[in-house]
């Protein structure tokens, strides 16, 4: 009686570990690469907090019924100022943030440019 020949075969399964892991808050350098898509002298906002969002510069001085959730304010001028109000129509009282500043936490629902009427030309 002839021996039968069994073959075995080895299976090998590697089994690679996935770590999930949870979004990260906006680090220091993709915050400055969203403020820095504000021009140079000019009041931007952003809809999101941190500077998310599509980036509007503001350019003129009537009130603008739109979510705010950031805002930076590199008007030279010191008697400017931007106004955050928490609801549209710019009502109630606002959140300023003064030239040469910035806020990357707001909660508003409509903002104005304002300029003193001493202010320059």
């Amino acid at each position: 009686m002839r021996g039968i020949l069994v073959r075995r075969a080895v299976l090998t399964v590697t089994v690679t570990a996935v770590a999930v892991t949870a979004p990260t808050p906006f680090t220091a350098r993709s915050v400055s690469g969203a403020i820095s898509d504000c021009p140079p002298g000019e009041v931007c906002v952003w809809p999101g907090a941190n500077y998310s969002g599509t980036v509007t510069a503001v350019m003129d001085d009537v009130c603008h019924s739109v979510a705010v959730g950031s805002a930076l304010n590199g008007d030279p001028d010191a008697t400017q100022e931007l106004r955050v109000y928490t609801q549209p129509g710019c009502t109630g009282t606002p959140a300023v943030v003064g030239h040469g500043s910035q806020s990357g936490n707001l909660s508003g629902g409509s903002y104005l440019n304002y300029h003193s009427p001493v202010s320059p030309p």
